[in-house]
Formats: C-alpha cells, structure tokens, sequence
C-alpha cells in the first residue's frame, strides 16, 4: 500500500460489523495486517455487545443488516462514547441511511465494493481529526486552568456577549457565575468608570474607541470598597479572525498593597523590639489616606 506508514495502524483497536460472510473475510484479512486488534461481529447487536466490551479505538460497519441495523447499533455506541469515530460502509442505493448517518454525525463512508487504500486513508483521517479534537478540548482546559488561577483580571466578548470571564474577576465583583455577569455587562455604567467618560457614555464603547491607549477604570463597587478604591489599568484587543474581543486588567492597588505590607512588617518588628516608629506610621497613614481618597 503506497503512501501509508503501517506504523501509523500498530496501536488501533478496531470493531468491524459486517453481515456478508465474502466481504467480512476479505476485509478482516486485509485489517488484520495493520491494526493491533480487530473485532469482528455479523450484525448490529452481536457488534453493540463487543464495543461494550472492548471499547475500540474505531468501528466500521455495514448499514444493512439483521436483528440490528448499522446505524441504529451507531445511535446506540454514540450514546456510550460520542465521540468514537464511526464509518460507514454503504451502497450506491442507500441514500436515505445516508441522510440519517449525518443527521447522527457520522461524515465518513466507504462505498461498497470497499477499495483498501481507501480503507485506511479514511481509518487515518477519522483517528487524527479524533486525536485533533481531543488534544484540543485538554488544551482548552489548561489554558482555562490557567487563566483561573491568574490574579490578572481578563474577560473575552463575542460582538456583544461575554464568552468567558476568568475567576478572578467574577469573584472580585461578586457574580457566580457568568450568565450573571452578562447580564451586568449590559449595563456597563452600573459596573465601571472612567473620568474622560461623557455622559450616557459606556466604558467598553469608549475603551474599543482608543484601543492604543491604556485606561484607568474604577469600580464601582467591590468587597474591598472601604479600604481601598479598586482601580484598574485596562487593555483591549481585537482579534478580527476570530471575532473576539479580549480586556485586561491590572490592578493600580497592588503596588500600595506591596507598601503596606512591608511597612507592617517593619512596624511589628519594631514594636517587638520596644521601638515606636513615627516615620513608618505616617507613612502607612499616608498611603492608606490616598487609596481610600474620593
């Protein structure tokens, strides 16, 4: 078989269900030389049974057959794991299973009689776009994980909707979750200001409007309102490709948070040590007086 790497094929289980004794022979002999297992069944529950069992990595199967039929013994593996890949191998004159084979997902077909080379190019496309999926669905994951645990406060749009807020940010403003969150996004007044905002203006509007600049938003309203005013250095960018929107925040405060915390430490060492120090006090008095400024 020319253009195709049999090392590709060491590593698959496949389930092959096929009625017709002459072409479940031919094919299972040829599937033999190249998968690690083969499965073989002759009709659609006797096939059911050995994908429970086995749980290969790919099933193939006729459309036609007794007791349960190609596609419904599909319906049924789809419900167990949605995303195992299935071809289907159909003749010229089925074009109605066909139609109900895409409406269950199933895009691949192998028209009968089944050509070889054809066999495993398709065996090959549906296990890479399978892998391709997953690797995908695990690297969102990590990336969502990541943004999750980032102290940097970030959310995304799509045109008008907020597909993604990270943690960080809704438990800063109190949302559970983010339909709640959208649901506020809506009404931007009610959430952050900026002093160059005209009246009626929003801020996610003027934002986009001078994306070359950086911002400082305040917000309205937060857990830490009394000790500290929350600002935010905000950044904006639009990805056209994509139809995303991407905004970032930093938080003006944690600078003074870093002062104030080294500023207490050296007043409790001091006071350990029987030292009043004036300095350090009207220091801490000092940036505390401006972060809670109106």
């Amino acid at each position: 078989m020319h253009g195709l790497n049999k090392e590709i094929f060491k590593d698959i289980t496949l389930l092959y269900v096929e009625d017709d004794e002459m072409t479940l022979e031919e094919i299972s002999y040829f599937l033999k030389r190249y998968v690690k297992e083969l499965f073989i069944a002759k009709d659609g529950v006797e096939g059911l049974e050995l994908f429970k069992k086995k749980r290969p990595d790919i099933v193939i199967t006729d459309i036609q057959m007794p007791k349960l039929n190609g596609l419904n013994m599909a319906e049924k593996i789809f419900e167990i794991d949605p995303s195992i890949p299935i071809i289907i191998t159909t003749a010229h004159s089925e074009s109605e299973s066909l139609s109900k084979a895409i409406e269950l997902g199933i895009d691949k077909y192998l028209l009968k009689p089944i050509n070889m080379q054809e066999i495993l190019a398709i065996i090959k496309k549906s296990l890479y776009l399978d892998t391709l999926e997953k690797r995908n669905s695990s690297y969102e994951e990590y990336i969502q994980f990541i943004l999750d645990c980032n102290s940097t406060f970030m959310f995304v749009m799509n045109s008008n909707n907020v597909e993604y807020a990270n943690k960080s940010l809704l438990d800063l403003m109190g949302f559970e979750n983010l339909d709640t969150f959208n649901e506020q996004i809506n009404k931007c007044k009610n959430l952050f200001d900026i002093d160059e905002l005209k009246a009626n203006e929003n801020w996610i509007d003027y934002v986009i409007a001078n994306k070359e600049q950086r911002h400082l938003l305040r917000l309205k309203s937060s857990k830490c309102e009394k000790l500290f005013k929350r600002e935010f250095y905000v950044s904006y960018k639009y990805f056209e490709k994509m139809n995303k929107s991407v905004f970032v925040f930093v938080d003006k405060n944690e600078e003074k948070l870093e002062k104030i915390y080294n500023i207490s430490n050296k007043l409790v060492n001091d006071l350990n040590n029987g030292i009043s120090n004036e300095n350090l006090m009207n220091e801490l008095k000092s940036i505390l007086n401006i972060s809670s400024r109106n």
